[in-house]
């Protein structure tokens, strides 16, 4: 069977087919094209009691014809056509058409059966001006739109018609998801400590693995099988029981904030991006807004400090001053060309650091007598310029915690670290990232601008010593240590954090570098900061994309863009960075990408819409919602104490609080990726992960923010190798016949060889402007579902390295297999397919096939969104209509009505309205052009571009349309009825319908 389908009626292709679907064929999946609207097969033929008339019926017909001729019939209908079901066509005297099957003859007259109409007509011959056989009705080339496994299958599913009786039923019912039954518990409640956390009382644990195994081992290979049912098992709409009540928390705006806090202030009439507030006097008696870029103090108020939304923990809405308004400044920036260079903390006193022109300055704020006062001179004439180089230690208390080790019969354990919730000034522990020093310290930044320092990160964690280094930073979600050096990212700059007296306190908070832009928006938050072997500095933002930023923090490049709430990032072994994105608009689906920084022109990667008229770059992987609905950063631990995940790319996920194995795959330079999900959970959103240089480890931290399924406000974890060994893929790579998987620990081939649970499934995700996507079937894409993909064998190829042989695998956003390896729990692997290699050969009784590769499924949606043409007929005019007409599908592929009246030139408003369970469209014809353009139609069937131009041949002759209306839908259409009087053909155009789905619209 390795090639193409002949052109003409072969005997021998007949037989082979028949062979192979006898042998390898799926019943299943045959329905599935049978009863597809591609093909519409069950339109035209009845199958048990139910289905059209049109052709012959299917009951019994393996008792009619052998195999071989069932195949014949498929592939080439027009062969052989038994006298009863041959089509012909009339031409009466008066201009009308008639068409059917001929049954009874006299002298006088010809009886014609209507297979559409189910009616018989007697033609007077004397009426008949002339006649011809037109064969079959149905279509011919039909079969060259069906791959191979879809023929073999159909014929299959036709061959066990008369043996299997219950597919006479199933085939009826409508082609949607089988349903299975499952509960919310994880298959192993001992690897999820937090599932009975009451923020996971809903949660649905292990969907897609219980999903796999049920249907791995049905008495039935069912092909469309349900999609994930949403967060929290899809009760409570798209963002499952958590919503704004859940997320409302005032507790920062209660919390001391005094002295200083930068952030996004909002005076009246402005908001100052990169304000930093600043509380005066020993009795905080007013309060002040400084501004970085023009050097003004913006606002003076009294009576409090700075204030929150409680919406969002206080995320969202930026700084607000907590009392009125006393003095809103209009001073102007310096002429003179400035650099601003941070603050010093002095006690209680803020003192402000830049140059004007040449001249270094200190500008330090206060209240004297009530008012506000600025002493701001060159620094080394400033009455504080001795003490910011000795300032008084503001926080000398060490608080100690102790840590719990996790479950260390694992090849890797979880360990919580607790964070000093409890601590004398009320801080919000919501951990925005974390690095190490040389000597294993850990520093750690929190979202409402806190650095501290941890200490004592022992193999027990019996005693860890926590020392707050640093106060009032901008919402810092990025954390990075350079020979020693702490840098800080904050939503307004990079600040390097400096300890003038070796006190473990922050005492110069440097612009290292503000080189990028601060947006007053409540979302466009500023993640992750990472450097490469070069000392470029790298974080991202949906707003600017991918920034590099040079090792001095003078030089700003843009290396990618079309990034959604990106929280995170990494830098893989060879340099290149990880991004990812969270689901939303133009965001189908979480997911990480994969960008080289070397490229000269930076890609795109989807976020609000195509830019430049060009695709958008693809992501290294898409992330399934059941397992992570919120990306978080990603990590290398190249330590070899780390065990097997040593040089892996781990993922977090923040709306899971997990993490994942990530392996990258290549073809063609395209990259693609997969990713398995790891045991062990966290206590909150998990975005960021680093290795501790003392002890090797990879640490964890994460905060809580919106849409977490964690129960903390912050966490920090130390996920440890036990020392054990782990079975998992270490390798893939993907082929047109299926997938090489390589694994860590050799593979079992016995097992391998009589496991009945290797399973695999598929599905898309749609590219458009909504939030987010559901789980759509590749072959149906308005399904909502998954569809199984056969695995016709898996193949050990040596102790590790397996081939999972797909004959029928496409480029897909995601396909799940689940493995039986070895002796231990099936192996689960979540791979994103963009790209397959040639087919991979190295396998017993290798045979090539005839293969054609689909579009990637982002040009198919790309061509629904922007490429379908809109129909020139659907806008009303302005002209007054002069009849309106409706005519609605009926049953048997026809029209509820086979003719309609119009006048000639009058303006028509025609109404199609399909009830139908397949789509149809109405085209109106020029006369006696019905053959010739239906000939046209049907050789649409394989073009991939014929759903963007509505199925509608190109030809003179189509004088309107309406678009193909999908099931339960209508659509309008406004056009002039023809100015020469005469009867005019419509019909369906979707391939196969025209034969016998039309009628005539007679002019008068």
């Amino acid at each position: 069977m390795n090639q193409p389908l002949p052109a003409a009626y072969d005997a021998d292709y007949c037989e082979k087919l028949a062979n192979l679907a006898t042998a390898e064929g799926d019943a299943m999946r045959g329905m599935s094209v049978f009863r597809s609207a591609k093909y519409a097969c069950l339109s035209c033929h009845q199958v048990g009691q139910k289905g059209g008339n049109v052709g012959p019926s299917l009951n019994d017909v393996t008792k009619r014809l052998t195999p071989s001729q069932i195949v014949e019939s498929v592939l080439w209908p027009a062969h052989t056509v038994k006298p009863e079901y041959t089509t012909w066509l009339f031409q009466l005297e008066d201009g009308q058409v008639v068409k059917g099957y001929k049954r009874n003859e006299t002298n006088e007259t010809i009886e014609v059966f209507d297979p559409a109409a189910q009616k018989l007509n007697s033609l007077a011959k004397t009426d008949i001006d002339q006649s011809r056989a037109t064969g079959t009705l149905m279509p011919a080339g039909m079969a060259n739109a069906m791959s191979l496994a879809e023929r073999r299958d159909l014929v299959r599913f036709i061959l066990d018609l008369d043996a299997d009786k219950e597919l006479h039923t199933l085939v009826h019912q409508a082609d949607e998801p089988i349903a299975f039954s499952f509960d919310r518990a994880p298959l192993v409640p001992g690897l999820w400590n937090l599932w009975q956390e009451n923020v996971n009382r809903d949660r649905v644990y292990d969907f897609y693995r219980k999903q796999a195994m049920h249907f791995a081992t049905a008495s039935r290979q069912w092909h469309l099988l349900p999609a994930f049912p949403g967060l929290d098992g899809g009760k409570f709409g798209h963002w499952g029981n958590q919503n704004e009540a859940v997320w409302k928390d005032g507790r920062w705006s209660q919390r001391e904030k005094s002295p200083v806090l930068a952030g996004v202030t909002h005076l009246p009439g402005k908001a100052i991006t990169k304000g930093i507030c600043v509380q005066l006097g020993d009795e905080g008696q007013l309060s002040t807004c400084f501004d970085p870029e023009t050097l003004t103090y913006a606002a003076v108020w009294k009576d409090g400090f700075v204030k929150f939304s409680d919406v969002r923990h206080g995320f969202m809405d930026g700084l607000r001053p907590a009392g009125p308004i006393v003095d809103q400044s209009k001073a102007k920036k310096p002429e003179q060309p400035f650099q601003y260079h941070g603050y010093y903390r002095v006690g209680p006193q803020i003192v402000f650091s830049y140059r004007i022109g040449d001249i270094e300055m200190l500008d330090s704020p206060w209240v004297e007598e009530g008012k506000f006062v600025r002493t701001i001179s060159p620094a080394s004439e400033h009455p504080l310029a001795k003490s910011i180089k000795s300032p008084p230690t503001q926080w000398p208390q060490e608080i100690v915690t102790r840590g719990h080790l996790g479950n260390s019969d694992l090849p890797y354990a979880v360990d919580t670290i607790e964070l000093p919730q409890d601590n004398p000034w009320g801080t919000l522990m919501f951990v925005g990232d974390h690095d190490f020093l040389q000597d294993g310290t850990a520093v750690l930044a929190t979202m409402t601008g806190d650095v501290w320092l941890a200490s004592g990160l022992d193999a027990d964690l019996d005693e860890i010593r926590w020392k707050r280094f640093a106060t009032g930073l901008h919402q810092p979600l990025g954390v990075a240590v350079r020979d020693n050096d702490i840098f800080v990212l904050g939503r307004d700059q990079i600040t390097r954090l400096v300890d003038e007296n070796n006190d473990r306190e922050a005492d110069f908070y440097e612009c290292f570098s503000n080189i990028y832009d601060t947006s007053p928006g409540g979302h466009d938050y500023t993640c992750g900061l990472e450097i490469d072997s070069d000392g470029n500095f790298y974080t991202a933002s949906g707003k600017d994309g991918l920034l590099r930023i040079s090792a001095d923090g003078k030089q700003l490049e843009v290396l990618a863009t079309g990034f959604r709430n990106p929280d995170g990032l990494g830098i893989t072994s060879d340099g290149k960075v990880t991004v990812p994105c969270s689901e939303g608009a133009w965001t189908p689906a979480s997911m990480v990408c994969l960008v080289d920084p070397n490229l000269e022109q930076a890609p795109h990667f989807g976020y609000r819409g195509p830019k430049n008229n060009q695709a958008p770059s693809l992501p290294l992987i898409y992330m399934p919602r059941g397992l992570d609905n919120s990306s978080g950063g990603q990590a290398i631990n190249s330590d070899p104490r780390f065990g097997p995940l040593q040089n892996q790319l781990i993922h977090t996920s923040f709306g899971m609080g997990t993490h994942f194995l990530v392996l990258r795959d290549q073809v063609d330079g395209q990259d693609q990726g997969a990713v398995m999900p790891l045991p062990g959970e966290f206590r909150s959103g998990a975005h960021r992960a680093s290795t501790n240089p003392a002890d090797g480890q990879l640490y964890v931290s994460g905060m809580a923010g919106w849409g977490s399924y964690t129960p903390d406000d912050g966490c920090f974890h130390r996920v440890r190798y036990t020392g054990k060994s782990m079975q998992m893929p270490v390798r893939f790579h993907l082929h047109e016949n299926g997938v090489l998987i390589e694994y860590q620990e050799p593979i079992d081939s016995e097992v391998i060889r009589s496991a009945k649970s290797h399973y695999a499934q598929a599905w898309n995700y749609r590219y458009g402007p909504g939030y987010g996507s559901p789980e759509l079937a590749p072959s149906h894409p308005n399904v909502v579902g998954h569809e199984a993909i056969e695995i016709t064998c898996v193949h050990p190829l040596d102790e590790k390295t397996i081939f999972v042989e797909m004959p029928d695998l496409q480029p897909v956003n995601q396909l799940h297999l689940l493995l039986k390896v070895d002796a231990g729990s099936e192996q689960e692997l979540f791979v994103t397919v963009h790209k397959l290699d040639q087919p991979f050969t190295d396998i017993p009784s290798y045979q090539p096939r005839e293969k054609v590769i689909a579009a990637h499924p982002l040009m198919r949606d790309l061509a629904l969104l922007g490429n379908r043409k809109p129909n020139p007929w659907h806008k009303k005019p302005e002209s007054t209509v002069d009849r309106n007409l409706q005519l609605d599908a009926g049953k048997n592929l026809t029209y509820s009505t086979a003719e309609l009246k119009a006048s000639a030139g009058e303006l028509i408003e025609l109404t199609f309205v399909n009830p139908d369970v397949v789509p149809h469209n109405w085209v109106l014809l020029n006369p006696g052009t019905l053959a010739t353009v239906g000939d046209l139609a049907n050789k649409l069937v394989a073009d991939p571009e014929a759903a963007l131009n509505q199925y509608v041949p190109k030809s003179d002759d189509v004088l309107a349309y309406t678009d193909i209306v999908d099931p339960k839908k209508q659509f309008t259409i406004y056009f002039q009825a023809p100015e020469k009087p005469g009867r005019y053909p419509y019909f369906c155009s979707f391939p196969g319908h025209w034969m016998v789905m039309n009628g005539v619209l007679v002019v008068e």
